[in-house]
């Protein structure tokens, strides 16, 4: 009985109706060369991992028998999969449980998540720019990508298309006075971790205040609440944090995280009292008033599925160089790119992949 290609099994987790659509959302159009939708995945995961440019991966079809096709047909073909590829990263991730219907309390909020991936050009073995994204975390649509030189750090001021009906979360990384400005004036709602060494705080009378305080009563896994104050150009203006108290197995893990940062910064110095105070607290701030303690930190935590497919795109997948000539190829590798990411997951859990078949040629 013959064995089942890697390939084979790739197809075999594919969502219901991936072939229509491909063809419904336009990515499969007549033409002499690709004329299945299986054919085009396979250009499009040849492009991602061994062409690695679109006269690579138009030589490799030909190589293995695919097709004979011409780069710029390649480049054409590639481009018109944003929609599809999108629609397959959805249902993979829905089918995995790794994103959720928009909680009803949202109503008509887009919650977007951002991040940011440092990038080589390909061949390079450093940091030669940055992708800095925001995405959909309940729809996983593209917000915005900007790519910028590699010494430009993560803020939220890299993105421009924010506006009402927005909530933007971030990690400590977008955590600042600057940031809560931008996305206030441009009457959107946040929702960030709460980095402590990023600004000062203050109660009510302009005092400052130790933010541990409010919270030491917290039992384990107990959540609470306070607003406290910052201060931006001479006015103390309110900021509504949301705290959970880390279960004991939670805390050890940070600590142990904590222990493994410093090691890797090859830091000689003993864990401060106020990493091991802070480590028991899970701590966001938020612009979000009418909603209670536990659904802020919740919609939090959802952010959490999307960034582990994210770190498992950088750890597996070497990048190359982004098209970013063409905005439509550009969210093409990006949806490509997470696709790989989602059926690896999709691997993992449910035990399909074995190392041990046949190479595929992709």
């Amino acid at each position: 009985m013959r064995e089942e290609t890697n390939f084979e099994q790739l197809l075999s987790v594919m969502p219901d109706g991936w072939q229509s659509k491909a063809k419904e959302l336009g990515a499969l159009q007549r033409g002499r060369a690709i004329k299945t939708a299986i054919d085009l995945l396979r250009l499009v995961f040849i492009y991602l991992t061994e062409g690695k440019s679109f006269s690579g991966t138009a030589a490799l079809l030909e190589l293995i028998g695919i097709c004979s096709i011409s780069k710029k047909a390649v480049f054409t073909r590639f481009q018109k999969c944003a929609e599809w590829l999108l629609w397959l990263c959805q249902n993979i991730y829905r089918n995995n449980k790794a994103i959720v219907e928009t909680p009803s309390w949202l109503g008509d909020k887009n919650v977007i998540l951002l991040d940011a991936s440092d990038e080589p050009v390909h061949g390079s073995d450093k940091t030669d720019y940055r992708l800095h994204y925001a995405i959909g975390l309940f729809n996983l649509e593209m917000k915005e990508m900007v790519l910028t030189k590699a010494d430009i750090g993560e803020k939220v001021s890299n993105f421009k298309r924010f506006g009402k009906n927005d909530i933007v979360i971030g990690d400590r990384a977008y955590c600042s006075i600057k940031g809560i400005e931008y996305l206030l004036d441009r009457e959107s709602d946040f929702l960030f971790r709460y980095g402590t060494k990023r600004f000062h705080l203050y109660n009510k009378q302009g005092e400052a205040v130790d933010i541990l305080k409010y919270f030491k009563g917290l039992k384990p896994e107990g959540v609470g609440e306070k607003v406290l104050y910052y201060e931006y150009e001479g006015e103390y203006k309110p900021l509504r944090f949301c705290v959970l108290r880390k279960s004991k197995e939670a805390e050890e893990k940070g600590l142990e995280a904590l222990k493994k940062t410093q090691k890797r910064k090859h830091s000689k110095k003993k864990l401060s009292k106020a990493q091991i105070e802070y480590n028991r607290y899970v701590m966001v701030v938020t612009s979000i008033s009418d909603a209670a303690p536990e659904l802020i930190l919740d919609l939090y935590r959802q952010r959490w599925h999307i960034e582990l497919a994210f770190k498992r795109l950088k750890s597996l997948f070497k990048y190359h160089e982004i098209p970013v000539r063409v905005e439509q190829s550009a969210l093409s590798w990006f949806y490509g790119k997470l696709l790989l990411a989602a059926l690896c997951e999709t691997w993992v859990n449910k035990g399909r992949f074995s190392p041990s078949t046949e190479r595929s040629p992709c």
